[in-house]
């Protein structure tokens, strides 16, 4: 075959090595072909259900690529007869079981032409296909089913397989596979670790268009863990890794056992690759080994970011990591940030914080964090200017794969300068949190629920106050059109028991506005007013509903409406000042998650806000 290369001239840009528009570079060793040969080519497709036919020409290779060259005659053939099967195989995946290919080249059957076959211009490509009738399961058994099956709490092929292998249902081939596999890890987490597919009985019943299907298991021995062996090459102290597979030699084998091992370890921060293995065999013993194997990664790390917004101006952070301190994966952080650059006159009305983070991993437990902390900071707001030193020691915690919670004692003193003066604050909060994560991504979710709650007794010194602060929020997400159409809403509930809002620490109190809040407005800039002076409330609502449509696999689009009121009242009442906010948003979609832009309006502006606010970051706004 002779080959030549192909020059390539389009433009693109890229910027922090994400390609915003343009097509990809060629390589100078990016080859085409010398001998092309055009074709056209038509697909018939006989009566199927909606979608079918899409998907069947989406299988072909010779018609996804008829806008390209063939290369050569037998480059042609060959993609055609190779066709026969992709074609056959997706009939299969929707339930046809008796269908008729036929493609021809040049009035030929390409299944007849060997490679060297001469083609004559123009080439016409014909596929027809007739894909006889639907399909339905007739007997679905298991030889040597499993014990239990387990329960499912998510959607996906696991569930979709258990619901439509069963007699009636569709007889779609991929859940045959699904359903065997499904089975296997029914077995698997019933204690047997080798637990296999040994094979499956196939019988289409053409006469009653049905599928009969026996899936054989082989469950393979029960088991116990064996000993743990440690393959490290950094400096993280074998028996820390050990200790935090959690992972008891002698316990019965359990395969989310490995699963919550695995995802401690990766949590950790200091792998860049880690993998826990099962071992080949179970031993005459009833074991069965594990192995991990830990890759570092290097151990310090700085780090840089800006922040941007029509409102707050420009903001920069950076910190320096050291994540593995005394050999136990022991995480000292330090964090420095300065805030409203270009849009204060004054360096003294600059937002800043300086603080310091030591993160000592499985203490008591492995699912636990004992996290320590120190931060000063300055916030300046339209209603308030705080200064702040405090100080907070805690524990984070998982108790599974989606529910997590943190207890605090945090101690912080606060100058505070509003339109009440200037006073001095000393509080103590005990705040306890739990998060309860469904989301199927931190950054992007399209399905799934988040909900968070956290209450925090505390007391002031100063004026001898004691106060009980309660928030509580939820997050839903509905997907259609395969995720590309993703529907989100939002809703919040905060408030204060006890205390006097004139004597309680403004960060506490709650205020509305910003990009995680109502858009539209400056961050915490809607507050309440009590005898002529502007402050914090005692509780408030908030609510964001989303739209979000993908546009291509790069780009997307949305738009959204916020709103949210602050009450003087412990529940908010009638007569409460509702703020909202509408705009939309632009996304492009990277590795790391969608970059942000969002454009909002206030549909209650006051005097001096602005008419447009802009907000830049990455992943979504809720």
């Amino acid at each position: 075959m002779i080959v030549a290369t192909v020059p390539h001239s389009a433009a693109a840009l890229e910027l922090f090595g994400i390609k915003l528009w343009g097509e990809e570079e060629e390589d100078a060793g990016d080859l085409g072909i010398l001998d092309p040969r055009d074709y056209t080519a038509r697909f018939d497709v006989g009566p199927v259900r909606n979608g079918i036919a899409d998907r069947l020409k989406q299988s072909s290779a010779v018609w996804t690529n008829r806008n390209d060259p063939a290369s050569g005659a037998a480059g042609l053939i060959t993609a055609a007869q190779e066709d026969y099967r992709a074609i056959l195989a997706a009939l299969y995946a929707e339930g046809y079981y008796s269908g008729a290919i036929g493609i021809r080249i040049n009035g030929q059957e390409a299944a007849n032409l060997s490679l060297g076959s001469r083609l004559s211009d123009p080439i016409e490509v014909q596929i027809s296909v007739d894909p006889g009738p639907l399909y339905r399961f007739g007997k679905t058994d298991y030889v040597n089913p499993p014990p239990k099956r387990r329960e499912l709490t998510i959607t996906g092929s696991e569930a979709r397989a258990r619901e439509q292998f069963a007699p009636g249902e569709v007889a779609y081939a991929d859940v045959v596979n699904q359903a065997g596999d499904e089975a296997v890890a029914d077995w698997r987490a019933a204690g047997h670790p080798k637990a296999e597919v040994s094979g499956r009985d196939v019988l289409a019943d053409h006469p009653r268009r049905r599928l009969d299907v026996t899936i054989r298991l082989d469950p393979g021995p029960r088991a116990r863990f064996g000993r743990v062996a440690v393959r490290n090459e950094g400096k993280v102290k074998a028996g820390f890794i050990r200790y935090m597979t959690d992972i008891r030699p002698g316990d019965a084998y359990d395969p989310e056992d490995v699963e919550r091992a695995t995802d401690r370890l990766t949590n950790l921060g200091v792998f860049s690759v880690i993998r826990v293995i099962e071992g080949d065999e179970v031993g005459p013993d009833g074991t069965l080994p594990i192995t991990v194997e830990a890759y570092p990664r290097a151990p310090r790390r700085i780090g840089v970011g800006a922040v941007v917004s029509s409102t707050e101006g420009l903001g920069l952070e950076g910190f320096w990591l050291h994540r593995n301190v005394f050999g136990r994966a022991e995480r000292l952080r330090f964090d420095a940030s300065v805030g409203g650059l270009f849009s204060e006159d004054r360096v003294d009305d600059l937002d800043y914080a300086l603080g310091v983070t030591f993160t000592k991993p499985g203490f008591l437990s492995p699912n636990n964090d004992l996290v320590t902390g120190l931060e000063t900071r300055q916030d300046v707001f339209d209603d308030y200017r705080a200064r702040t030193l405090g100080g907070r020691v805690g524990l984070n915690r998982t108790f599974d794969e989606w529910l997590t919670g943190s207890v605090f004692v945090d101690f912080t003193y606060s100058n505070v300068e509003d339109d009440l003066g200037t006073r001095e604050l000393y509080t103590l909060g005990l705040p306890v949190r739990l998060e309860w994560d469904r989301r199927n991504s931190d950054l992007d979710p399209t399905v799934g629920y988040y909900v968070a709650g956290e209450v925090k007794p505390m007391y002031e010194f100063e004026f001898r106050n004691t106060a009980l602060r309660t928030e509580i929020e939820g997050r839903k997400y509905w997907s259609f059109a395969e995720g590309r159409t993703v529907l989100a809403a939002r809703a919040g509930f905060g408030t204060i028991l006890g205390g006097d809002l004139r004597e309680l620490p403004p960060d506490e109190l709650f205020f509305t506005g910003g990009g995680g809040s109502v858009r539209g407005y400056g961050f915490r800039a809607n507050g309440i007013e009590v005898d002529g002076d502007t402050l914090g409330g005692r509780s408030a609502v908030e609510a964001s509903v989303e739209l979000r449509q993908r546009i291509r696999d790069r780009y997307g689009v949305v738009v959204f409406a916020d709103a949210g009121l602050v009450s003087v009242d412990e529940i908010p009442s009638g007569d409460s000042d509702l703020k909202a906010g509408v705009g939309i948003g632009g996304r492009f979609y990277t590795g790391l998650g969608p970059l942000r832009l969002d454009v909002a309006t206030p549909l209650d502006r006051d005097n001096g806000e602005s008419a447009v606010t802009f907000y830049v970051g990455i992943g979504q706004a809720f």
